[in-house]
């Protein structure tokens, strides 16, 4: 007979003790099932425990990686190098340098860029010298920013299309 201190159960068996298993490995895929029965089991963890995250970031309203971003700023780096090697005079520097930061700053904002000030900027980039527009056309090739082009609308989508074309009747 059952005496009142074994009665704890809804299904009339008696409660047992915990039981302590100590696992050197342990990898849990799914549910754990002890003798047909679900368990109750309480896990303590020690030592070193790995854990991987991925981790995204947000710019021009899309979500993209570190190295992407780290990617996209190396090309806009360039781009300032080949303005600052070119041989402008004063206020076409000056006036590329403006363009090139008000792309960048379009392009790493978390919002959404306007599609207006992007594409303005961006397309004033490509008249200053034949190294400039291949190095802007470098940045505007890169991955990144052609999902950050698609994402704001049919403006910077005509003119992604525009620098491909571009692209494609300097090869031939």
């Amino acid at each position: 007979m059952l005496n009142s201190s074994d009665r704890g159960r809804p299904d009339g068996m008696p409660q047992r003790p915990d039981i302590n298993i100590e696992i050197d490995h342990l990898s849990v895929t799914g549910h754990v099932v002890f003798a047909g029965r679900d368990g109750q089991v309480k896990v303590q963890t020690g030592g070193d425990v790995a854990q991987h995250t991925n981790q995204t970031v947000t710019v021009g309203g899309v979500e993209t990686t570190p190295q992407e971003l780290d990617m996209m700023l190396q090309c806009i780096r360039g781009v300032e190098d080949t303005i600052k090697k070119e041989n402008l005079d004063t206020q076409n520097r000056e006036a590329a340098m403006h363009d090139l930061h008000t792309v960048e700053a379009q392009l790493t904002t978390s919002k959404r860029p306007n599609p207006r000030i992007l594409v303005r900027a961006a397309k004033s980039l490509l008249r200053f010298s034949p190294a400039l527009t291949a190095a802007a056309l470098t940045l505007f090739d890169q991955p990144l920013v052609g999902a950050i082009l698609a994402s704001v609308g049919e403006v910077a989508i005509n003119f992604q299309e525009a620098v491909a074309g571009h692209r494609a009747a300097k090869k031939i």
